[in-house]
């Protein structure tokens, strides 16, 4: 038995599908009545799927291979910064950054995950990370690297850190679903879609539906782990061939060569829940909060809330989701420019999955923001705290000195005016060592000045002495900056 993760024709019975012949306008539908009685079946299956080995047989990618586009002398530096396209049988396009080794989770990262970790569950929440591998680990199927010695890349390699990763990560009570068995083990379905575009680094619609299945295995297993029930809402998963596409590597690789590509399919997914079990008054179970990967793509609209993760995650789930995923925000962005709002901590679902591309970062600042917003500030833990009242070009913030701060710490500034970026500048710790920092919310053009609250956590042991807060575009900005200290329930 491989990781490969079943297509929906073989896990719900055919009397369940409704199909039309393949071609522009197919759809296939099903509703998923009865589907616990399934699942029953299908989680310790999936459970299994999520943590199998890596495949030894060649992959589908390596068999029956057409000829590679041919390369031209511009393909070699298509952006001026030395990013080159490499190409692979089968029409497949790289380009160079996907070759990048994974790092290894530092101890500062182990320390800040445990600590984020800690915060949602004071919340009642379960964080679930989904970490996409890089397309590169199927390139030996379809690229000869040792034309490209450059890379110094080893799939096996990459393989092995990546695992290491995974373990490092789930030891520090985060939830992580490990796609890679899966991906190296796919093979197409029904729709004859990969995991990933040839020609893309985003995965297709059929590569959502593999991980909504293992995303679905984990939070099944965390339910019955704990002893939740979950209120299903069955519904109609309907999934329609959309026209084509080009791809962005195409559209590189065309502009600087002048060679046009075959165009790829694309796929739409929807769910309509069966009849009246959501009528919008109830509160979603499960929050996506991801970057592109948690949204339809090629057809990434910012405002875009129908997405083809969301969707499959939803009508695989049978729970009422919702997707706050931004374009291009990177890993944790987004998750903490939402969790920066009272609203996104107070309606923070039960089950918060962040789908990303590449590793687990060692990123302990943008952890720090999705923790201090986690633990807030209040009456009780407040250390200090400064008004502006007026407008001015610079918030100053500079507290009575009271000596160090035992333990660890936070800040939080509000602006009363939204904002989209502010600069901490000119700061500093009681020690005399520096405070300085920039926090964004994620520059999608509806974001703009949306923004009133930005979290950061402080150095362990201690006090801030003095500090200056401006926006961006040094515009005025009046509010307040107050510092709090993390209850001990959270060491």
């Amino acid at each position: 038995m491989t990781s490969e993760v079943l297509p929906l024709l073989t896990v719900f019975p055919p009397s369940l599908l409704l199909e039309r012949p393949e071609g522009e306008g197919q759809t296939h539908s099903l509703w998923q009545q009865g589907v616990s009685r399934f699942r029953s079946l299908l989680m310790p299956l999936l459970l299994s799927v999520a943590s199998g080995g890596l495949a030894s047989a060649q992959s589908p990618l390596a068999q029956a291979a057409a000829p590679a586009y041919p390369a031209c002398a511009k393909s070699s530096d298509i952006d001026g910064k030395g990013t080159f396209e490499l190409f692979g049988t089968n029409g497949w396009i790289f380009e160079s950054h996907e070759f990048k080794a994974n790092e290894a989770l530092s101890s500062r990262t182990l320390s800040a995950l445990t600590l984020m970790a800690k915060a949602f569950k004071a919340r009642g929440s379960h964080l679930i990370l989904v970490p996409v591998p890089t397309r590169a680990v199927r390139a030996a199927d379809t690229v000869n690297l040792t034309q490209y010695p450059q890379l110094r890349f080893s799939a096996a390699q990459y393989a092995t850190a990546w695992t290491t990763m995974i373990a490092q990560a789930r030891s520090t009570g985060v939830y992580v679903v490990d796609l890679l068995p899966t991906i190296l083990n796919f093979n197409p379905g029904v729709r004859g879609e990969e995991f990933f575009y040839p020609r893309d680094h985003h995965w297709t619609l059929s590569g959502t539906e593999a991980a909504a299945r293992q995303v679905t295995a984990q939070i099944q297993a965390i339910a019955q782990a704990q002893g939740l029930e979950l209120q299903e809402t069955p519904g109609l998963l309907e999934i329609v061939q959309k026209g084509e596409f080009t791809g962005p590597l195409a559209s590189h690789y065309t502009r600087a060569c002048g060679t046009t590509t075959e165009p790829l399919k694309r796929f739409q997914a929807s769910y309509t829940v069966q009849g009246d079990s959501l009528l919008g008054d109830v509160q979603p179970l499960i929050g996506i909060y991801g970057d592109s990967f948690g949204l339809t793509y090629p057809d990434n609209k910012y405002a875009e809330p129908d997405a083809n993760f969301a969707v499959m995650l939803e009508a695989t789930a049978q729970l009422p989701t919702i997707n706050n995923s931004v374009s291009g925000s990177g890993k944790t962005a987004t998750l903490a420019g939402y969790l920066a709002l009272p609203e996104g901590r107070e309606q923070l679902p039960p089950f918060v999955v962040v789908p990303f591309m590449g590793g687990i970062p060692n990123n302990t600042f943008d952890y720090g923001q999705v923790t201090a917003a986690l633990i807030d500030c209040s009456a009780a833990t407040r250390l200090a705290r400064t008004e502006v009242a007026s407008p001015s070009p610079r918030m100053l913030f500079a507290p009575p000195s009271t000596g160090p701060t035992l333990g660890k710490s936070l800040i939080h500034i509000h602006t009363n005016a939204p904002t989209n970026y502010i600069e901490v500048r000119e700061g500093r710790y009681t020690d005399n060592s520096v405070l300085s920092f920039e926090i964004y919310r994620i520059a999608a053009p509806y974001y703009f000045g949306s923004r009133t609250d930005f979290y950061s956590l402080l150095a362990d042991d201690k006090t801030v002495n003095s500090l200056m807060v401006q926006l961006d575009k040094q515009r005025p900005v009046s509010g307040y900056v107050e510092t709090c200290k993390i209850p001990d329930t959270f060491r």
